[in-house]
């Protein structure tokens, strides 16, 4: 009979100083995450959200989500700006809290405000009929539109908190 030997392989220990992404989520728990995660709240558009109220003297439509911010999130508006920037809206204003994206069409204008202050970020839409056509295209989009607000800003928060600094990698807070 003939024994065989296995021979192991030496690897070199992994650097203690390196710390690899976080683990993905489990299929089987992301429904939980999704059920138990940060839900954007509707509130009124802040007072401070000037570019979003100084968009139309007269809105048709205008509304306000808003999360909370976690400790490390970015609170640039710039680093907010991809949220909206990936569909082609224009950036028609900025300000030091806040960036305000739009587009004019024939039936209707538009603006989406992004704004932080205060530990939240809020996302505004403010909304300007011209025609008929105008009036009815909204009447369906106006059904949606919670929605998908809703969901890109919750994809966006949850994708930016992922991303922020642990707490260790943060720089400490000097009294």
């Amino acid at each position: 009979m003939r024994t065989v030997r296995k021979v192991r392989a030496r690897t070199a220990p992994a650097p203690a100083a390196t710390v690899g992404p976080p683990p993905g989520r489990p299929a089987r728990l992301r429904p939980f995450h999704r059920l138990l995660g940060d839900r954007p709240r509707a509130v009124p558009l802040p007072a401070t959200a000037r570019l979003a109220h100084g968009a139309f003297p007269h809105p048709d439509f205008q509304d306000a989500w808003q999360l909370d911010l976690r400790p490390g999130m970015p609170r640039e508006p710039e680093a907010w700006q991809d949220m909206l920037g990936r569909a082609g809206f224009r950036v028609l204003g900025r300000t030091e809290h806040e960036i305000l994206l739009g587009e004019d069409a024939r039936h209707l204008d538009f603006r989406a405000s992004i704004h932080l202050a205060d530990g939240h970020v809020t996302l505004g839409t403010v909304v300007r009929i011209h025609r008929r056509a105008g009036r009815l295209y909204f009447t369906v989009v106006r059904r949606v539109h919670p929605f998908v607000v809703r969901t890109v800003l919750r994809r966006f928060h949850r994708r930016l908190a992922l991303a922020a600094p642990g707490a260790g990698e943060r720089p400490r807070a000097r009294g």
